[in-house]
């Protein structure tokens, strides 16, 4: 259960923390890059994986944190890097890490790190459960309060259960009582939206003017955002909104892990109305000049 991989394109680096854990009676192995470290990972399990974000190239980071979770869904992982900003910590998070280990750290700091992070794994293999099952376990109930005892409808009650999800994941290592906790985060949230409403309904409207003049503008602006968009975020919306595939079928057709969907398909949706608003006001700014 102490088998560590470490991943990192500095063999300084690498060699340091191996010895660094090997004192502490942590069995190791290595990898230099995104290749190596994925064929490791798909010919033994390790329970914990210490990766660096920045493998040639911050993509190839976040494209391993993406295999770890296709290939060996029951590792631990904790990302390592020099610069993180809130925005790229979610990231990180979103795409399965544990915690963020910011550089430069002490080698008390990492030690404890990861000697909590197999505590963690233990405890849940003892328990018999692991994220998928809690999720799935889960969603019942997150359902029930949205929709039974607040009248939410099943389009927004999932919204919320995604973002309650996604806050857990973020503070998981936190959190001793998971359903419990979860229950009290989705009460707070279906509270927050239908303040949120009533708060709208009381404003007087305000005009909005539109970015786009027809629906065929609006065709055409939401085709140049999905040709922009990254090929994961694409393909989410597509399966999801488009094809009407459920969660589970995007799990074992993409291979991330089912509780991992939601939180991604909600960035996607973002990301997509972030590129068809920018269309939208680039187009609504060129027909306003040409005007003049």
């Amino acid at each position: 259960m102490k088998k560590i991989l470490v991943v990192d394109d500095d063999p300084v680096i690498v060699e340091g923390l191996m010895t660094l854990l090997q004192d502490e009676a942590y069995e190791t192995a290595a990898a230099f890059d995104r290749e190596s470290a994925e064929e490791l990972i798909a010919a033994e399990f390790y329970p914990l994986v210490l990766a660096d974000l920045r493998l040639r190239s911050n993509e190839e980071g976040l494209h391993l944190l993406d295999s770890i979770a296709r290939i060996s869904p029951g590792s631990r992982v904790a990302a390592m890097t020099g610069y993180a900003t809130p925005e790229l910590e979610r990231e990180l998070i979103a795409r399965g890490a544990s915690i963020v280990l910011r550089k430069p750290f002490e080698a008390a700091q990492i030690v404890a790190a990861l000697r909590d992070m197999l505590v963690e794994i233990e405890t849940l293999a003892a328990r018999g459960e692991d994220l998928e099952e809690l999720y799935r376990a889960s969603r019942p109930l997150l359902a029930g309060i949205a929709c039974k005892k607040y009248g939410l409808d099943a389009d927004d009650a999932e919204e919320l259960i995604q973002e309650t999800w996604c806050l857990f994941l973020e503070r998981k290592k936190e959190i001793r009582l998971p359903r419990a906790w979860l229950a009290g985060t989705i009460v707070n949230l279906c509270r927050q939206s239908i303040q949120k409403r009533i708060r709208m309904r009381a404003r007087s409207p305000e005009p909005i003017e539109r970015a786009y003049e027809s629906d065929a503008d609006l065709k055409l602006f939401v085709a140049e955002a999905m040709s922009r968009a990254d090929s994961r975020s694409r393909r989410l919306c597509e399966m999801i909104a488009v094809e009407q595939l459920s969660y589970a079928e995007v799990s074992a057709s993409l291979g991330i892990p089912l509780g991992s969907v939601g939180p991604l398909y909600i960035r996607a949706k973002q990301r997509l109305q972030n590129l068809i608003l920018s269309n939208g006001n680039d187009g609504h700014a060129s027909r306003t000049a040409a005007g003049r």
